[in-house]
């Protein structure tokens, strides 16, 4: 949108700054637009989260994010090779995993590796630089390795290490076997954020990067995809190699029948093939679903660079899921997510995004997840503009605009909680995307676009690692601003802006003059206590033949503004085009009219208490993409549906009392929890959450 002020426009400002802007037309190009702007935004923090709402784990086992063994410092791994053979009927996987590794800068005596408890290491071995059997203890979830002579620093060693085990889901995922509806059955991991060593032997830390290559025996009839490039397959061993270093939580490997989708793509992200691996059953609908990849390639090309993975093929490889990994190269995407009509296109251009935020450049630790996340989901906001124009932005970004999220917790997060389900709450998602769109805002398009850009280019970032004063450093380079007042209070403190306008006018000599009072009332945080946030807040005023934007300055709890206007004012608008993370003590529309009903209602579930069955139920004034979770009352999450997408009316889950592994519950109470997002009545983007609390009498 193109703002104009009034040539005969004067502003008087008492005591703040009035900023009055023109702005040239967006840096993003508008694409064909081809299919119409959804009316419900896919939530990606639904998608990709185990439990996006978890905050705190209950109980006393939150004893904080893992933090490696001191003696895991002392070492680099640079490249794992691995020889798997995996049984999905079993549940089992049996393997070799060769590491080469070197020592940093003091002699390394003992290689810690991280290995869960329940899976088994029969033998380790050395084959450089000497011929070796060594003598291991595995415990603690620890295998410490102990080495025949000490390794100087700079020495390179390779170890290799037998395992066999039945891996159990753990975190967001883990090792897992599930089955299609025809039957067939289905191997996946995701090992995000620190699983992979619930499966297989490593040194289970983001910053420790390494190349990989694997050999995955597999039971005839089926396909084993992982990484990187499909090197060799010869009877049923399939051979991957991942050229570029990338942290343990980013291997994968699925397995399963597969039909497979190929084709070529060329643009300005490169010259590579696209390789899908799906159900034979949901080929077809998958291939609509993907038809629009080459765009967002393209996209995300001119935008980020090329695609970091140089002659790696890209695609999606489906699983039995809700949600969606950014495995580099071979994406996990979830069955669900597959629906022949698009409906998560802004899902398909997260997990590409991944490839730049996320894989080429990894948080420095999961505190710093925002960094992949938040990027992610910006993402999906540009490429909605890229779609659908700046009615695209403005819809993406008022539906991610979840203000009951944001008083939990900081968007950097809290290392002391252990629970890794935590660390993928919306904050980081939704919180993360605004904080890049607040910060687009205040630098504008050039120099955010290039601040992008110099990040991802940065060669001590490249296949590294970044925090968020990584981030910033880059943000002052580019646009010569001291930005610390900006990352401080949008990443440290845990609540956001209340803000409460009012306003009067009144006309005289042929001028209109408009009073504008903002005070920021949000509750005080932990860290800066009422202090008020510093931020710029477009504000609209219209009236007859009168249609004009003001930017002001906001730095205090209560400002004056005053304007002079050619014609009568009649309605004040804050914040029109939805560039700041806030909510209003009121209306934001200031001319009186009368608050609207909340668009999401929980209706009574019957019957309740209940045995076998429960139907949930909720009412909506528009159409909604819903979620629907039940819980123990420990907050324990026993169950999640994604539901379709529905229009206006009533909505109902049935709950047949078992978990999500079909298992029965015992009798007791459980607690339930919808979270619904769309459209109101009147056609504005957002996201409702609903929460109830059932009994089961068995």
């Amino acid at each position: 949108m193109l703002r104009r002020f009034l040539a005969n426009l004067s502003c008087v400002v008492q005591p703040a700054t009035v900023v009055v802007v023109l702005l040239c037309g967006p840096a993003i190009a508008h694409g064909s637009g081809q299919n119409a702007m959804p009316e419900v935004w896919p939530q990606s923090c639904l998608i990709e989260s185990a439990d996006p709402f978890l905050l705190q784990p209950a109980g006393p086992e939150a004893l904080g994010m893992p933090v490696p063994d001191a003696r895991q410092d002392l070492f680099d791994v640079l490249h794992y090779g691995l020889i798997l053979e995996v049984v999905p009927a079993d549940t089992l996987i049996a393997g070799i995993v060769t590491i080469d590794f070197t020592a940093r800068d003091q002699p390394v005596t003992q290689i810690v590796l991280d290995l869960k408890d329940r899976m088994t290491c029969f033998s380790v071995t050395m084959t450089s630089p000497l011929q070796s059997a060594l003598t291991f203890v595995h415990s603690s979830d620890l295998l410490v390795i102990d080495l025949p002579e000490p390794l100087g620093p700079g020495e390179p060693g390779t170890i290799a290490v037998a395992f066999l085990g039945h891996p159990e889901p753990e975190g967001l995922f883990g090792f897992r076997i599930d089955s299609t509806p025809a039957g067939d059955l289905v191997l996946a991991t995701v090992s995000e954020p620190w699983s992979a060593r619930s499966w297989w032997p490593c040194k289970d830390d983001l910053t420790d990067k390494a190349t990989f290559s694997v050999d995955i025996r597999v039971p005839e009839g089926m396909t084993a995809v992982s990484i990187g490039n499909l090197v060799a397959q010869s009877d049923n061993t399939f051979s991957w190699v991942e050229t570029e270093p990338i942290p343990t939580y980013l291997f994968s490997l699925t397995v399963s029948n597969f039909a497979e989708l190929v084709d070529d793509y060329q643009g300005t992200a490169g010259d590579f093939p696209l390789h899908h691996y799906l159900f034979p059953a949901d080929a077809a609908a998958a291939e609509l679903d993907l038809a629009v990849l080459p765009d967002m390639l393209d996209f995300c090309g001119g935008l980020f660079g090329p695609y970091p993975f140089t002659g790696q093929q890209f695609g999606m490889t489906e699983c039995v899921w809700d949600e969606a990994m950014e495995h580099p190269t071979a994406v996990t995407w979830g069955d669900v997510l597959v629906t022949g009509d698009g409906q998560f296109e802004t899902i398909v251009m997260h997990e590409l995004a991944h490839m730049w935020f996320g894989d080429l450049v990894t948080p420095t630790d999961w505190t710093q997840v925002w960094l992949n996340e938040g990027f992610a989901t910006y993402c999906e906001a540009l490429w909605a503009e890229h779609q659908w124009g700046q009615a695209g932005l403005r819809s993406f970004m008022g539906a991610h605009n979840w203000g009951f999220g944001y008083g939990w917790d900081t968007l950097v997060k809290n290392a002391a909680i252990s629970d890794p389900t935590y660390y993928f709450n919306p904050i980081p998602y939704n919180k993360g995307a605004w904080v890049l769109h607040m910060l687009r805002r205040w630098v504008g398009d050039a120099d955010f676009f290039t601040i992008l850009r110099n990040y991802l280019e940065d060669p001590t970032l490249r296949f590294a690692n970044a925090s968020s004063s990584d981030f910033q450093q880059h943000c002052e380079a580019v646009s010569g601003q001291d930005l610390e007042w900006f990352f401080h209070q949008w990443l440290y403190r845990n609540n956001h802006p209340v803000f409460r306008m009012g306003w009067s006018e009144v006309w005289q000599d042929g001028q209109d003059q408009v009073t504008i009072r903002l005070e920021q009332v949000q509750d005080p945080d932990p860290l800066d206590g009422n202090a008020p946030y510093k931020v710029q807040a477009d504000i609209r005023l219209r009236g007859a033949g009168l249609d004009t934007m003001v930017t002001v300055a906001n730095d205090q709890a209560d400002q004056m503004y005053t304007f002079t206007m050619p014609a009568v004012v009649t309605s004040v608008d804050f914040d029109p085009d939805l560039w700041l993370l806030h909510k209003m003590d009121g209306s934001p529309y200031v001319a009186g009219t009368p608050s609207a009903p909340q668009p999401v209602r929980l209706l009574a579930a019957y019957p309740n208490p209940f045995n076998p069955r429960c139907n949930i139920l909720w009412e909506a004034d528009g159409p909604t993409l819903d979620v629907v979770e039940i819980f123990d009352v420990a907050g324990r999450r026993i169950l999640k549906r994604l539901q379709s997408t529905a229009g206006p009316g009533p909505r109902d889950f049935l709950w047949d009392g078992n978990d999500g592994a079909g298992k029965p519950r015992p009798s007791g109470t459980y607690l339930y929890r919808i979270t619904s997002s769309g459209r109101d009545a009147e056609g504005s983007s957002g996201t409702w959450l609903l929460r109830g609390k059932i009994q089961l009498v068995r």
